[in-house]
């Protein structure tokens, strides 16, 4: 089974540089052609991809540290004010969620999907987007997809919560616990990105991410100057009926 993520030492290119995607998106309102949002009651069987101007990336560390500033300068994907703002709760009820997946079709490059965000939100706790469980590469129709990594956004800066916990549960189940990639035994696994507004503009800093397969430790990896700080936040246990239980990084059962 591969190891950590290792990050390299320069990503500033990353985080700090201008709009890597959809320029005439950035600069004009009106709907993105690549956040797919479907009507009140669909629901999506698959997503496109590739990502126009992503990639693709030699390494799922490399994607993730690019994939996280485009989520993140999506409309509404950072609420600008803390948890104890008198008016977080104003950004709350019209903050979005949006969710890709990082995935390969040559088992060598990884490549992000489009995004998928979704129109009803009907739990006033959390802000969530449906997304489908295959990816379709719109240049190889017929190819097998290896699905790496569900993305996505909180934009309240939460940690992975029991609801994404069971999403990625539901992709191993589909898709396998792990997969080959470059060779190697991979585990699918899931990422939250969060970010903050700096001069009025959003910028990434950084994501939680979880691997089942590979071990049952929650980390989060923040993004700061050009460094990637990791660190453990948490431990994911899963009961007998099949529901995580999220423990504090000290506790093991």
């Amino acid at each position: 089974m591969r190891g950590e993520i290792a990050f390299p030492a320069a990503i500033r290119s990353f985080l700090f540089g201008p709009c890597i995607l959809l320029a005439a998106a950035c600069a004009a309102p009106g709907p993105n052609p690549y956040v797919v949002m479907p009507n009140p009651g669909e629901t999506l069987t698959s997503i496109s991809g590739p990502m126009p101007d992503f990639g693709a990336y030699p390494s799922v560390s490399d994607a993730l540290l690019a994939a996280c500033p485009v989520i993140i300068r999506q409309p509404r994907a950072v609420i600008p004010v803390p948890r104890n703002h008198q008016n977080f709760g104003v950004y709350w009820r019209t903050a979005s969620e949006y969710c890709a997946w990082l995935y390969s079709v040559d088992g060598e490059q990884v490549e992000m999907s489009l995004l998928t965000t979704s129109p009803v939100q009907d739990d006033p706790s959390r802000r969530r987007c449906d997304l489908p469980s295959q990816v379709i590469d719109r240049r190889k129709p017929e190819a097998a997809v290896v699905h790496l990594v569900m993305l996505h956004n909180h934009p309240g800066g939460e940690s992975i919560s029991p609801p994404d916990l069971q999403a990625i549960a539901e992709m191993a189940r589909i898709h396998g616990p792990t997969t080959q990639f470059q060779g190697q035994r991979i585990s699918i696994s899931v990422a939250a990105f969060f970010g903050r507004m700096r001069d009025d503009k959003p910028e990434c800093t950084g994501f939680y991410h979880y691997a089942p397969a590979r071990s049952d430790e929650m980390l989060r990896y923040t993004l700061d100057n050009g460094r990637v700080m990791r660190k453990v936040v948490a431990r994911v246990v899963w009961l007998d009926d099949g529901t995580p239980k999220i423990l504090p990084a000290e506790e093991r059962p």
